[in-house]
């Protein structure tokens, strides 16, 4: 029986906290000998007493006593399966050295001088009003959490929606807390941030926190790091306008997050079509990265341009650079949405390079929800918000089977 095996279970739990058999006994109010007895010989321990064992521990009961779930808040960074961090490196380079084309907007902040240009420009944008949004997610479910962060990057606006989202004294089956964040990016740089940010505010309501270094575009191949082990509801988030950077939104949709179960959540935010607007070139003339350059801002001077330029940059240097953009009408897989891509021109012994770092797409509020309805996902509700970048967040929820 799996019960039998308690001895090595607690042994192994023990050596990775570095704990003495002497101390966990003690800490668990037991008899100074009762650890050790445990490890060496056959005793199946009370009700009582593996669960005292299992607090001092940090490990669920359950797995302590029967091993029917692994050992908790011990693996708390992890890196995906067939994730390499040095393979995109070389990815990125090769792209660099090569003729032009698209680069992942990822890389932008891949390094820890574009991660550091990232947080100048995003840390003090508290816009996103997740609160609202936590109101209406537990309005929907009485549910422990597990949330999931996508694209995490600092994880600040994530980090807010999951304490607006605690609820004290609520566990699952078994006895776990109410809500865990799991925090997925593919910069170690960010994840490495965001874990740090997040497990010093959440740390103190005593919510687990992890970190996955991986690409979330191929979630289902370690979505089972975060798989339910009771009465518990997934929160997917796609928080930063990253959504308006996938190759293809109903892709994802429908792969990579394959592993969602009917009432699952999906949290995410979005550039608002302006309908105002003639033409592409009337949408160009007034994005934001447009008034930046007409001002007189550059590559040089701009920490926004900057940043939109950084892996090409830092391999060509910022004089030989110049920016501009490009307008896309119907961009993406969804209908009545357009694209402004920022092109970096980089000037060689070769002739000119062409380089696309970033895509910013927006969309038609009614079709972006109409797209998502039509691939399993009912929107709950609907917040708009930015004054200068009118933009949106939308909760929705996993219909079906």
């Amino acid at each position: 029986m799996k019960c039998d095996d308690i001895g090595k279970r607690l042994s192994t739990a023990r050596e990775r906290t570095g704990l003495s058999r002497r101390r966990v006994s003690l800490d668990a109010g037991l008899a100074p000998e009762a650890v050790h007895s445990i490890e060496h010989t056959s005793r199946m321990p009370g009700i009582d007493t593996t669960e005292r064992l299992a607090n001092v521990l940090g490990v669920s009961a359950a797995w302590l006593a029967y091993g029917v779930e692994p050992v908790r808040r011990i693996y708390n960074f992890r890196i995906a399966p067939a994730f390499n961090g040095m393979a995109r490196a070389a990815e990125l380079d090769a792209t660099l050295r090569g003729a032009g084309g698209r680069i992942d907007q990822s890389f932008l902040y891949s390094d820890a001088l574009g991660a550091h240009r990232y947080m100048e420009i995003a840390q003090n944008y508290h816009g996103i009003p997740v609160k609202h949004a936590a109101t209406a997610v537990l309005a929907q479910t009485q549910d422990a959490l597990t949330v999931v962060a996508l694209g995490s990057g600092h994880a600040r606006h994530e980090t807010a929606l999951v304490e607006h989202l605690v609820r004290p004294g609520l566990s699952d089956v078994a006895g776990e807390p109410s809500i865990e964040l799991y925090l997925v990016d593919a910069s170690v740089t960010m994840i490495s941030e965001g874990y740090r940010y997040a497990s010093e505010q959440l740390g103190r309501h005593g919510i687990p926190v992890t970190a996955i270094e991986g690409d979330f575009i191929r979630l289902p191949t370690f979505s089972d790091c975060f798989s339910a082990r009771g009465p518990r509801r997934k929160l997917f988030t796609l928080l930063g306008f990253t959504v308006g950077n996938l190759d293809n939104e109903i892709t994802f949709l429908r792969e990579s997050l394959m592993g969602a179960v009917r009432g699952d959540f999906l949290l995410v935010d979005y550039l608002v079509a302006d309908r105002s607007f003639a033409n592409i070139e009337e949408v160009i003339a007034n994005d934001p990265v447009s008034r930046i350059l007409a001002s007189g801002g550059t590559i040089t001077t701009s920490r926004f341009l900057a940043f939109l330029a950084g892996p090409v940059s830092r391999h060509y240097g910022e004089d030989l650079l110049t920016l501009s953009l490009r307008g896309e009408k119907e961009s993406g897989a969804i209908p009545q949405s357009y694209s402004v891509e920022v092109w970096i021109t980089a000037r060689t012994r070769h002739g000119e390079k062409r380089f696309m770092t970033v895509c910013l797409r927006r969309y038609g509020g009614t079709e972006f929800v109409q797209a998502f309805a039509r691939n399993g996902w009912t929107l709950v509700q609907e917040w708009p918000f930015g004054s200068e970048r009118p933009s949106s967040l939308a909760l929705f929820q996993r219909g079906g089977s």
